[in-house]
């Protein structure tokens, strides 16, 4: 295998007797170029797991509003008012699920239920619905207050009529502030209502998602978006996405790791693949899904690239231009199967099964590339001896943190990670061989970004910029982008996490050609790569310092750049070299966590954003000093495009 392609540095970076700045010279030759960088290196797996939709990317702000999670007979997340005997699960009456919720009885007025940690914002409008069902005329409230009960942020009635299930839909603009609001619904006459599932979210939302977070998504830039994950594809169903939003069924979730714990395992199926791939053409990345291998079928497996890529002359094309969606999706990377070693398959139930999926799916569009569920050698050879030829790329899975204090998390992209990457592909080696796609990585799921995990980042993310092509990686997809190292999302807020910053800044590699460095060793503390737009006109350095004890002084030149050229540099630089491994302000999960957390305020900002032009010479050389765990984007720009 060759050499890891890293930058040279001349003199030493280590030993006891060090200035307060290293000097590192560097040369670099803007005629020397590699392959494109493709943006699909910049993918992220968007997984419907923890609060990546719940409390992150997804608009809706009730907590187990179709009454799916239940303990003692009563709804997870809601209180009775004013006694727990007026409310109660009637498994008799559904409307999505397994049953709806009963209110009432023979006293007259205050009965109801309500939910607590809802927040608005003063001056936004937003929508409500409520489907109900009345046993005889009966009057209801809808009542929205404060968490001090001091000021009504929404209150409305209505006569019900009996029959079959209503829609009680309307709008209200929020007077006031408040992150801890309850929301009450009750009747003010004796008798009996049923309550199938409610819904309270701001009206400006994307296809029931948060504009704030997608605003988010565009500056990270992923090349791609993979759904519906992980695990969790396992258990997906894409046909219930196309039903109306209120109507899909809820589904509990259960794999040997807790996927929703603030949901209590259990998803309302909020984001379906319309919805998905509207978000895809919104921020502008490719889609890529995942197929569910466990307890489906192949057919099922051809019904959903048919719906996606068909034409509307057949079955499920048809169905998706009934929709509204005339032309086809063009999803052209479709996964089959996600870790199914965690659901009992082993590697020789897993093949035969996968080449029925792969048939069955290529039958449906020849041209899609389709990701095989690989895992050890032994896993992987009747799974290329029966699917190898139908297979685009082998799957690869590596979260790696090295020894999880900052400095070891940032130097395990080229001293851990690089050295896992090899094995892997060479576990995966086939005649002829299969690319690979590093479909998951991080330093570990269900953290808030640290400085550690950023610098991780971005050093995997230069890794991937200098050696994806002599490793065979075509793709790969950070777990994941929100309220897991890249967005943070509060009730109110949303920010860019350390992870996110990063991406922010290495997005300007994509499209562009690689520029060969020379090597220099794995754990050195000055990290680098590099890249010149197809037209020349700009070069993109970004650069990792990831020494905990000093500054690092690059100086750097550039051959065959044609002068003169303006610089400029983008700095993250951390703010407390002495924070712990992980945040210190973890997101609370669990049936007992409150729902209102991830503070996003600024004092919990890690890294510090700082600008500069650095000064070129006649010779065209620079200087940038790199403070201690920090990273920088320099920008090199020929004079006629400044």
């Amino acid at each position: 295998m060759k050499k890891m392609i890293l930058l040279a540095v001349l003199g030493s970076l280590h030993g006891s007797a060090m200035p307060a700045a290293e000097t590192n010279r560097v040369e670099i030759d803007v005629k020397q170029t590699g392959a494109v960088i493709s943006p699909l290196l910049f993918g992220h797996n968007l997984e419907v797991t923890r609060r990546a939709i719940w409390r992150g990317l997804g608009a809706e702000m009730v907590a187990n509003r179709k009454f799916a999670a239940v303990t003692n007979g009563l709804p997870k997340r809601w209180y009775a008012i004013p006694d727990a005997g007026s409310v109660v699960m009637d498994d008799k009456v559904a409307f999505v699920g397994k049953g709806a919720v009963r209110i009432g009885g023979q006293t007259p007025g205050g009965l109801g239920q309500q939910q607590e940690s809802l927040a608005f914002r003063k001056g936004t409008r937003y929508t409500f619905r409520w489907w109900l069902k009345a046993e005889a005329d009966q009057r209801v409230w809808m009542r929205i207050a404060d968490g001090k009960d001091t000021q009504a942020i929404a209150r409305v009635e209505k006569t019900l009529k009996p029959g079959d299930w209503h829609l009680w839909t309307g709008e209200f603009i929020a007077p006031v502030t408040a992150e801890d609001a309850r929301l009450e619904i009750g009747s003010k006459t004796a008798g009996v209502f049923w309550i199938g599932a409610a819904s309270v979210q701001p009206t400006d939302d994307f296809h029931g998602m948060r504009r704030d977070v997608i605003e988010l998504l565009k500056q990270i830039k992923p090349g791609a978006l993979r759904f519906p994950g992980g695990c969790y594809a396992e258990f997906y169903r894409w046909q219930d996405g196309l039903l109306p939003v209120d109507k899909r069924p809820p589904f509990k979730v259960t794999t040997v790791d807790i996927l929703l714990p603030d949901t209590d395992d259990w998803d309302n199926q909020e984001l379906g693949i319309d919805e998905f791939m509207a978000l895809c053409r919104e921020i502008g990345c490719e889609a890529s899904l995942t197929m569910r291998l466990c307890g489906t079928q192949a057919e099922d497996a051809e019904s959903w690239v048919e719906y996606c890529n068909g034409s509307s002359q057949t079955k499920w094309g048809k169905v998706r231009a009934e929709r509204g969606h005339r032309e086809p999706y063009g999803v052209k990377t479709w996964f089959i199967g996600n870790e199914v070693y965690y659901f009992g398959y082993g590697g020789v139930k897993c093949a035969p099964q996968t080449k029925a999926f792969a048939e069955a799916m290529k039958k449906a569009d020849p041209s899609v590339r389709l990701v095989g569920c690989t895992h050890t050698a032994e896993w992987n050879k009747p799974l290329f001896e029966q699917a190898g030829t139908l297979l685009s790329y082998t799957s690869i899975h590596e979260y790696d943190g090295g020894d999880q204090n900052v400095e070891g998390m940032s130097k395990a992209p080229t001293t851990s990670l690089w050295p896992k990457l090899q094995k892997a592909i060479a576990q995966r080696q086939t005649q002829p061989p299969i690319p690979a796609i590093l479909d998951e990585w991080s330093t570990g799921w269900g953290k808030p970004g640290t400085v550690g995990s950023g610098l991780n980042t971005a050093g995997v993310l230069n890794l991937l910029c200098r050696e994806a092509e002599t490793l065979g990686i075509e793709q790969a997809y950070y777990f994941q982008p929100v309220n897991e190292g890249g967005i943070r999302v509060g009730p109110l807020t949303a920010r860019l996490d350390t992870g996110g910053k990063v991406f922010a800044a290495f997005k300007y590699h994509q499209g562009n050609h690689r520029l060969k460095l020379p090597p220099m060793p794995a754990d050195a503390d000055l990290d680098v790569a590099a890249s010149i737009s197809a037209n020349g006109s700009k070069v993109y350095l970004t650069i990792i310092n990831r020494s905990p004890r000093e500054d690092q002084t690059l100086e750097l030149t550039l051959k065959n750049m044609a002068q003169p050229f303006g610089a400029s540099a983008r700095f993250l630089i951390a703010k407390d070299v002495t924070q712990p491994t992980f945040s210190s302000f973890p997101i609370p999960s669990g049936p007992s966590a409150p729902l209102v957390a991830n503070d996003v305020t600024p004092q919990h900002t890690l890294f510090l954003e700082r600008e500069e032009r650095p000064a070129v010479d006649a010779a065209g050389r620079l200087e940038l000093k790199m403070p201690r765990y920090s990273v920088a984007v320099l920008e090199l720009t020929h004079g006629n495009n400044k």
